[in-house]
């Protein structure tokens, strides 16, 4: 599959992440470094078929993670990954690369903007018309036992807005 711009984006982020943390030029602690670290290398490896997304998704949420973003009601991991298979069955999905980060003890802020294309006529929804979604996303990390002391979400709130509409 060949790399959209958006792609580029998110892996050019990554790598100054890298540099940023490297150098630790927020006087961040190792853990805080590790979570923002964390979420930008997943950004970068994010992946829009939703076998590709299992893939990665099933590395940055803990199987208890809560996910408060699909629905009326906040899920569990497994029934959130399912939500997200309706929606990849439902429309074509890239996501823009992180535009604001704070990174605070075990908590992580994020916005960015998603990108949906309708791949049917839904309502007021045209067919192969893509939609801008702006997201925030709050993300409490904790360190999984038996995850190589690596950071995981175990809670998300996932906010969203469609500019215009």
């Amino acid at each position: 599959m060949e790399e959209t711009i958006y792609g580029r984006q998110r892996r050019e982020g990554y790598e100054s992440v890298l540099e940023e943390i490297k150098e630790n030029r927020a006087g961040r602690t190792p853990e805080e470094n590790a979570i923002k670290e964390k979420i930008f290398r997943w950004w970068a490896e994010w992946k829009p078929d939703y076998e590709g997304w299992l893939i990665c998704a099933d590395s940055l949420y803990a199987p208890e993670c809560m996910i408060d973003a699909i629905g009326d009601k906040p899920q569990v991991y497994k029934d959130y990954r399912l939500a997200m298979k309706h929606q990849r069955d439902t429309f074509i999905m890239d996501m823009g690369p992180i535009d604001n980060c704070v990174v605070e003890g075990d908590t992580l802020a994020i916005s960015y903007n998603m990108y949906l294309t309708a791949k049917a006529a839904m309502g007021l929804l045209e067919k192969g018309k893509t939609y801008r979604i702006k997201v925030t996303e709050f993300n409490r990390f904790s360190f999984v036992n038996g995850k190589d002391n690596d950071p995981m979400v175990v809670n998300l709130l996932l906010t969203s807005t469609t500019p215009g509409m």
